[in-house]
């Protein structure tokens, strides 16, 4: 499979995210989220598409696939690890946490995302 871009990852935890909310996925409801046009999503999801992450949904419900799930699912860990770090042990302001964590999530090692769980956890106790 191809390596997937931001852009994409960014995608997939949308579409996860709403099909958490709302069940059903369409994709005027990406771009509504996204901030970008339905021509936009359709090409996104083409993309998304030709690797495997979604169901074929040419006119009706985006469906991940197991392979988009897990990846979605991933993406959504390492921003909620990030975004909490930054947050409650660097003291960062939840809006900055949010908005530094979406674009640190797609660059950063599995090592450094691994470190971090284990300090979050660590926290916990």
């Amino acid at each position: 499979m191809r390596q997937i871009h931001e852009s994409g990852e960014n995608y997939l935890e949308v579409i996860l995210e709403i099909q958490n909310e709302l069940g059903v996925v369409r994709s005027v409801e990406i771009a509504r989220r996204v901030g970008v046009s339905r021509a936009s999503v359709s090409k996104a999801l083409s993309v998304l598409r030709d690797m495997g992450l979604v169901e074929p949904a040419y006119y009706s419900d985006v469906v991940l696939t197991e392979a988009g799930l897990a990846h979605a699912r991933e993406v959504r860990r390492r921003h909620d690890l990030l975004c909490r770090y930054l947050r409650d042990v660097l003291g960062v302001s939840a809006d900055t946490a949010e908005h530094d964590a979406c674009r640190i999530e797609h660059v950063v090692s599995d090592e450094l995302i691994n470190r971090l769980e284990a300090i979050l956890q660590e926290e916990d106790k």
